[in-house]
């Protein structure tokens, strides 16, 4: 429990931040979140007593929870210029875990006194910087070119001007991915931002809410099909996606999970803000919370199969219970720009 007093004093500060600033319409959300912490608090305690293995399990997830949805709610409530700093380390952070995760790309000194790939490093987290200024300015015609464009065309003159032939082609790709979903994708949510921060904090609950469903949804699948093998329904429910990439990911879980979110949309309508071309629907809500589901489900298994081609089963160990940043944002790489577009090209 001593783990959690810091969350816990840091949540009750963005409670009453948001009870001062007058924003009633986000505190039902903000306590499901909470009940929902201290359920799974209280569940690893029982489960601890009970001396099961999954406990502790549990105990390190919730603990990483707590901590993670502390430092949002402090930044979602506070000044847009805090929203945009939390965001640009979420950027700087997961970038620099995803360019640890190839040993090659380390700073390395050549023959000639070059700091190999160290100074693309820093045009990339730079990038980081650059764009999350676009975005705080409002410079959306800039920024949707300075990664594809720019960045990537500078970086294969640096490896020019770095006399590299070894293994170029490789670890362009490899930046190339990184730069597109850490900084371009990602940092779309700086513009999420410019929409209003309900839309933020709508993208990412939905986006983590998919991640938890999926795991019980395929357990509940799963166990069904366990009990009654001949029914074809289930047989195809419980069918796998990509076997070779992730073998727990089945299309029944997948599509019920996209569908349960596509509900879940639809509380967050009445607390979303108002676009120059209207309020969202109920329709549209709906739409928008599959294609979440949909999405998220794609940028699980796509960060899965880079996993499976590196050989590692978490980008790192900085969430106990979860692992990486990478691990935990991977959905919201997929999700943030399609739900950006989505809305923008329907209300703005």
């Amino acid at each position: 429990m001593k783990k959690i007093i810091i969350p816990v004093f840091t949540i009750s500060i963005a409670f009453l931040i948001m009870i001062y600033s007058g924003s009633y319409s986000w505190l039902p959300v903000a306590f499901v979140v909470l009940g929902l912490l201290i359920f799974f608090t209280v569940l690893a305690k029982i489960l601890a007593l009970k001396k099961l293995r999954i406990a502790e399990e549990i105990t390190e997830r919730t603990i990483s929870w707590w901590w993670m949805v502390a430092l949002f709610m402090i930044a979602a409530t506070t000044h847009r210029l805090i929203v945009f700093c939390f965001l640009g380390f979420l950027c700087f952070f997961t970038l620099r875990e995803y360019f640890s995760l190839v040993p090659e790309y380390k700073p390395t000194v050549t023959e000639k006194g070059l700091v190999s790939c160290g100074f693309t490093q820093f045009i990339c987290y730079f990038a980081i910087l650059i764009s999350a200024y676009l975005a705080y300015i409002k410079w959306y015609g800039l920024y949707i070119i300075l990664v594809p464009v720019y960045v990537f065309l500078l970086i294969p003159i640096i490896f020019v001007l770095q006399n590299r032939t070894s293994g170029a082609i490789r670890l362009l790709g490899f930046i190339s991915i990184g730069i597109m979903f850490f900084v371009f994708n990602l940092g779309y949510s700086f513009f999420m931002v410019n929409l209003g921060i309900a839309v933020l904090v709508y993208c990412f609950l939905l986006t983590e809410a998919r991640d938890v469903l999926a795991y019980w949804v395929g357990k509940i699948l799963w166990s069904f099909y366990e009990k009654n093998q001949q029914n074809f329904l289930l047989k195809i429910l419980n069918s796998k996606i990509a076997e070779n990439i992730n073998p727990k990911k089945t299309w029944g879980a997948g599509l019920v999970t996209a569908c349960l979110i596509g509900g879940l949309s639809l509380l967050f309508v009445p607390i979303l803000p108002q676009f120059p071309k209207g309020k969202i629907t109920y329709f549209f809500a709906a739409g928008l919370g599959l294609s979440i589901g949909i999405f998220g489900l794609a940028g699980d298994l796509v960060f899965s199969m880079i996993k499976r081609d590196i050989g590692i089963k978490d980008t790192g160990s900085i969430l106990p219970g979860h692992g990486g940043l990478i691990d935990r944002v991977n959905s919201l790489v997929f999700t943030i720009p399609i739900t950006f577009h989505l809305i923008t090209w329907k209300y703005l």
